[in-house]
């Protein structure tokens, strides 16, 4: 039971990691990026687009302008405001909470000498819009340097409205190559880039973990099996007299043999049973503690924890069993 438990949790953690593991590393953004081909602008019916694709974890559109501030010529980003307060940044002062605040960026705050709470105007051609700066944002990217909006802002200001610049997409790692394939199939005159050096990082940490999983799962079960071996073949042991008893009374060798290991097939399903409701719960506690969620675990763990349980009870009763039968049972009787 204990054995199968801990191959079991492992094994678990194993196959949820990679999910939760992916879903924590969101916090480093997206990983590929869609643009507009030749036609300059995406419609923001494209973002809803892509955010119902396969394996789409999430989208965040973006519109990129410029615009002048006591002539000085500045970068101004909207986006998702919802999705920007989800995205880790580090933030000074407060998020907009009306129609006219925005953030800027920590670049942005020492080059125009700007303090929360002042009022700015924007120009862009021949409108002027006046905001309120409610916060700075630091995220180490061209967000340092630019005005950060919403959507609707940043529209009003360019005199544009429902396009984008950008849609930003995080996807599963692993399937980068079929969901950049899935957008330029579902969304005509787009182009899809790959952040390779996110990807890639991405990629490399989660199998080196799932890789240090599965060895140590290997030496986990390699262990059990000894060590249930050795218990098992002191448990033959104790019982020679009544192996010695069944031989002098007429039972055959295959006859004990398979008295022994029908004992073992008991033991095991036993064991691989308890020891899945045991791992089960090992497995949750740990994602739980590690993720503050819970890990799906497949119905085809609970076969291969049985199996596990039977094969291990099966290799550690075979050889003590098997030595024991080689004795002489009148030998064994007179305990010599």
């Amino acid at each position: 039971m204990l054995a199968v438990a801990i191959v079991t949790g492992l094994a678990g953690i194993t196959s949820g990691i990679k999910d939760k593991l992916g879903s924590e590393l969101q916090a480093y953004g997206a990983n590929l990026i869609v643009s507009p081909g030749d036609q300059g602008l995406l419609d923001i019916d494209a973002l809803k687009i892509i955010s119902g694709l396969d394996s789409v974890e999430n989208t965040s559109g973006q519109i990129y302008g410029r615009a002048f501030i006591k002539e000085n010529s500045v970068e101004v980003i909207g986006l998702e405001m919802d999705k920007m307060r989800e995205s880790g940044w580090r933030l000074g002062g407060s998020w907009p909470l009306n129609v006219r605040e925005i953030v800027a960026g920590n670049n942005v705050k020492e080059a125009l000498k700007i303090e929360k709470g002042d009022e700015i105007s924007l120009q862009t051609n021949d409108r002027f819009i006046k905001f309120i700066i409610s916060g700075f944002i630091e995220r180490g990217g061209p967000e340092d340097n630019a005005f950060i909006m919403s959507l609707p802002q940043a529209w009003e200001l360019m005199g544009i409205d429902n396009t984008l610049s950008a849609i930003l997409v995080r996807g599963k790692s692993g399937d980068l190559d079929n969901i950049s394939t899935r957008i330029t199939a579902a969304v005509t005159g787009v182009k899809v880039k790959t952040l390779r050096q996110v990807a890639v990082a991405e990629e490399s940490l989660l199998g080196k973990i799932q890789l240090l999983m599965a060895l140590v799962t290997v030496v986990v079960f390699f262990a059990a099996t000894v060590s249930i071996m050795s218990t098992m073949g002191a448990n033959v042991l104790e019982r020679r007299e009544e192996i010695g008893l069944m031989m002098a009374i007429g039972a055959t060798r295959n006859g004990i043999r398979l008295f022994y290991f029908a004992e073992a097939v008991l033991t095991g399903l036993a064991g691989g049973v308890a020891g899945f409701c045991l791992g089960y719960f090992f497995t949750q506690a740990v994602s739980w503690g590690a993720f503050h969620a819970l890990i799906g675990i497949p119905f085809h763990l609970f076969i291969v924890s049985v199996a596990a349980g039977l094969i291990v009870s099966l290799i550690a009763s075979h050889f003590p069993v098997v030595n024991a039968l080689k004795y002489n049972p009148a030998v064994i009787l007179r305990e010599e």
